[in-house]
């Protein structure tokens, strides 16, 4: 993909292609390694507001020449699995852009469709197949991807589903007495309830996320449905959220890793754009680049703080609940929280363990981390032999 330089006034879409290569990559070598097909879907691919000719900067270029690397490295590696690309768009002048774009592709196999994403189900359905599929939902609004038009492919066990919730667009909208619009949102939430969500004053933007959340895990029938948020290039506050639903930890477990590095490098990308625009309001050229200068007061410091705090108490709750808790179950429950990642959780456990509020079963004296298979018990003073 293209330089973040190249993204500059737009750098939250620079995030959005960093996160979707990354996690493309992963998921994309995981299953090919061990499956004879992989199945990418783009339901709203454009290309919309390039800059670039040869489209360098837009999602599907970016997928085509992730996925192309991808089956390289399998290849040296004695793979070859199927690589198979559905690319679908509505408007018929991106869409001419898009069938320019890919024609020279022989190397994947490519399919486009000019039509609404939610009216091309079927057809989603059929190129899939049996095959492990990832989903991609880039919409520029909030329709066209209603959780129960599209309640089909959500439901289809061997894939995976990652949406950009436009949250400040949306947010803007939510208030809006008009009818019509409020049927939108019954279409995009899977139905009425999303009011109460608004209403939740200061805690509004956590119900909504939550909600969105909730009812893609229900309709869907995922596992685990998460999400990670990027915020505006220049303020604090939220853009938008990719969320992402699977059925499976070890996809949860890479989400969240690819959540780490795209944590790291938004940091470096807002520090950046925040100090060319004091650069263009100042006239005053600054003496260090702000990219390479560490911050000493990150947004997301702090929300890592108030994370481990909140997962700290989940897991105490697990415990109550239950006295004994498989660690696999408790790494599925607090890696689905934002900011909180797997050697956090590691830490956590142990420093419970040390304060005497739970003990570690099946874990042999020898062994430094804890493993899918160990149990948490709540009670340390009993016989872990009873277990």
């Amino acid at each position: 993909m293209k330089p973040p330089q190249y993204y500059e006034g737009r750098e939250q879409t620079y995030l959005k292609h960093f996160f979707l290569e990354n996690y493309l990559e992963r998921v994309a070598y995981i299953i090919g390694y061990s499956h004879p097909q992989f199945v990418y879907v783009d339901g709203f691919s454009g290309p919309w507001k390039s800059a670039d000719e040869a489209f360098e900067d837009t999602s599907f270029i970016i997928a085509i020449q992730k996925l192309r690397q991808v089956k390289e490295g399998l290849r040296r590696v004695g793979k070859e699995p199927r690589v198979r690309c559905l690319f679908i768009e509505k408007d018929r002048r991106a869409f001419e852009d898009l069938q320019r774009a890919i024609k020279e592709v022989t190397d994947l196999e490519i399919q486009v469709l000019n039509g609404e994403f939610e009216a091309l189900i079927p057809d989603v359905l059929r190129f899939c197949g049996s095959s492990f599929s990832l989903i991609f939902i880039d919409p520029t609004g909030w329709t066209g991807f209603g959780l129960r038009k599209i309640q089909a492919i959500l439901q289809r066990r061997r894939g995976e589903v990652l949406v950009n919730f436009m949250f400040d667009h949306i947010n803007r909208f939510l208030d809006d007495p008009r009818p019509e619009i409020a049927r939108t949102f019954d279409e995009l939430f899977g139905g009425p309830g999303w009011e109460d969500a608004v209403r939740q004053g200061e805690g509004r933007e956590k119900a909504i996320i939550q909600l969105y959340c909730d009812r893609l895990r229900v309709v869907g029938g995922f596992q685990h449905v998460t999400s990670t948020r990027i915020l505006k290039p220049t303020a604090d506050r939220s853009y938008f959220y990719l969320v992402y639903g699977t059925r499976h930890i070890k996809g949860l477990r890479e989400f969240r890793g690819i959540e780490r590095k795209t944590v790291a490098e938004q940091e470096r990308i807002r520090l950046a754009a925040k100090q060319q625009a004091r650069v263009r309001r100042t006239g005053q050229a600054e003496l260090f680049d702000a990219r390479e200068i560490p911050s000493l007061d990150r947004i997301f410091q702090k929300n890592r703080v108030v994370q481990h705090t909140r997962a700290t108490e989940r897991l105490r709750t697990l415990l109550r609940n239950k006295r004994r808790v498989r660690f696999e179950v408790v790494l599925g429950t607090l890696l689905e929280m934002p900011l909180i990642w797997e050697d956090d959780i590691q830490g956590i456990v142990r420093d419970l363990r040390d304060a005497g509020e739970l003990c570690i079963a099946g874990m042999n004296p020898r062994e430094r981390k804890i493993k899918e298979h160990h149990f948490l018990v709540r009670d340390p003073s009993g016989n872990q032999n009873d277990f």
